[in-house]
């Protein structure tokens, strides 16, 4: 028998093809086998975790590139309105200066890291791009609430003060006393309205008689209309209007509690929450041209033919909103963020006609008329003589 002469890279090549047709072989062998052992109670191999931990790592660092600009993650507001996040929806799994990790996520492999010390991991964009997009193959869910970068950015503002904190400091940022915090992690929303006082939780992030919102992007509820609001919350716990808080919040909730909370909201007697210096009076003299004759040039209609209280209760109020509120849910409908309703038709193709500056102002305009309705009806009013 003679063996086949061949040259030297056709010898090599060779070689190399029957090395990987081996290996192919030996890997399909293996992996149909069903030897390897999957479950969560066996750890992978030194080598294996250190080659894991490489690859996010170089991944997270190099699609974090394309992160925007963070807003002033100093402002307190900011880190609070996070704060209320934090405790509802990730502590239960990555523990909090108040309370230990939950067993069961304990017990996932990985196990969810405690997060007091992930500013000493991460850079900021960093964990921008984390929270934003999720982790494979770890159990970090992506952002619920898709597009909504001002909440994620709220919850990193939080998560750069989590290094610092103590378990009072904790509750008083997330708004919870220790003792609710050390008890349970989640508001039990399964229990009769009164008796979860569901109204208490929302309150901690919108406002409540004598206090205002914990932050701008959080709209103070009292006196608003309670058909809008029951709808507003059915579209968040469907995934049709994106927050990545509200949806956490809403998806809870029975239709007998969204009806139920609405309604006490709407009672509630509202109240002004900013002083009259706080806006520029040029830009709420054009905000209110807009809304009380919209902008024809553009093809914009008078805002107030749809948002008083005299209109459908399908459309919200924006008397006393705050200006960046408002200007935020504009710039959401002009974007294509929400897009996910019949009124999100209706409003979108409006703000989109609007300039930048013509929402500034607009926004401006309501946030002037403080939440007790009368300037709103006033100028309304005015404007139909």
């Amino acid at each position: 028998m003679r063996w086949i002469s061949l040259p030297g890279w056709e010898a090599l090549l060779f070689g190399v093809i029957i090395a990987v047709v081996g290996g192919l072989l030996l890997g399909g062998i293996f992996v149909l086998s069903g030897v390897y052992n999957v479950g969560a109670t066996v750890r992978h191999f030194d080598a294996t975790n250190a080659l894991i931990r490489l690859t996010l790592r170089r991944s997270v660092e190099t699609h974090s590139f394309g992160v925007g600009e963070p807003p002033d993650l100093s402002e307190e507001a900011l880190a609070r309105l996070g704060g209320r996040h934090f405790a509802l929806g990730c502590a239960p799994c990555h523990a909090s200066p108040a309370a230990t990790q939950n067993p069961v996520a304990a017990e996932m492999y990985p196990a969810p890291p405690p997060l007091s010390r992930a500013v000493e991991h991460w850079e900021t964009k960093e964990l921008f791009w984390i929270v934003d997009n999720g982790l494979k193959f770890t159990g970090m869910p992506a952002w619920p609430g898709r597009e909504r970068v001002e909440e994620v950015w709220a919850l990193v503002a939080f998560l750069e003060r989590l290094p610092e904190m103590d378990a009072e400091t904790y509750a008083e940022m997330t708004g919870l006393d220790t003792q609710e915090i050390a008890g349970a992690t989640r508001l039990e929303f399964g229990q009769d309205l009164e008796t979860a006082d569901v109204t208490a939780m929302c309150d901690t992030c919108h406002g409540a008689p004598g206090a205002a919102p914990v932050h701008p992007l959080a709209a103070p509820l009292s006196g608003q209309k309670p058909d809008y609001m029951e709808r507003a919350l059915v579209e968040y716990s469907q995934n049709r209007r994106q927050s990545g808080i509200m949806e956490t919040v809403a998806s809870e909730l029975g239709e007998g509690q969204m009806e139920a909370l609405a309604r006490r909201y709407a009672e509630r007697e509202s109240e002004p929450i900013l002083s009259p210096g706080a806006l520029d009076p040029e830009a709420v003299r054009r905000g209110q041209t807009i809304a009380l004759r919209g902008a024809p040039e553009g093809n914009v209609p008078a805002c107030l033919s749809c948002h008083s209280t005299a209109t459908s209760g399908q459309f919200p109020r924006l008397d006393g909103l705050p200006a960046e509120y408002i200007a935020t849910q504009l710039s959401l409908f002009s974007s294509g963020v929400r897009s996910g309703t019949v009124y999100a038709d209706i409003m979108a193709p409006v703000a989109d006609r609007l300039s930048q500056q013509q929402i500034e102002d607009v926004a401006a305009y309501f946030a002037s008329l403080g939440t007790s309705g009368g300037a709103a009806e006033t100028s309304a009013r005015e404007a139909a003589r």
